[in-house]
């Protein structure tokens, strides 16, 4: 297993799924929405938990160049086989954003990063 940083984004969600608040709402649900129930494919995805967005990667062949964007869906979004693929590209987006790991087509969904 590499030593990779702790992203500030994954620990600030696990500090809310510790914590709790004096109010009867959770604090971890203020803070971050509900994580999806399922994904439709099985990998590694970047989730925006601000816009409810998922990360896509796709090839521009007109500007013959890797582009980045969110896209609505999580069926749209670019699925990495490794954490570590999709740890370095979360590390490079502006938006705070965590990593949702599904074992299989819809299987439960986990955050790992």
């Amino acid at each position: 297993m590499k030593n990779r940083p702790v992203r500030e984004d994954y620990r600030r969600w696990q500090e809310a799924q510790t914590a709790t608040a004096s109010d009867s709402e959770p604090r971890s649900a203020r803070l971050v929405p509900a994580l999806p129930s399922v994904l439709p494919f099985a990998g590694y995805v970047v989730w925006f938990h601000t816009s409810l967005t998922y990360l896509d990667i796709r090839f521009d062949h007109h500007r013959f160049e890797i582009v980045t964007h969110q896209v609505q869906s999580a069926a749209e979004a670019f699925f990495f086989d490794s954490l570590d693929a999709a740890y370095g590209h979360a590390a490079h987006v502006a938006e705070p954003c965590l990593i949702l790991f599904a074992a299989a087509s819809g299987a439960s969904v986990r955050v790992v990063g």
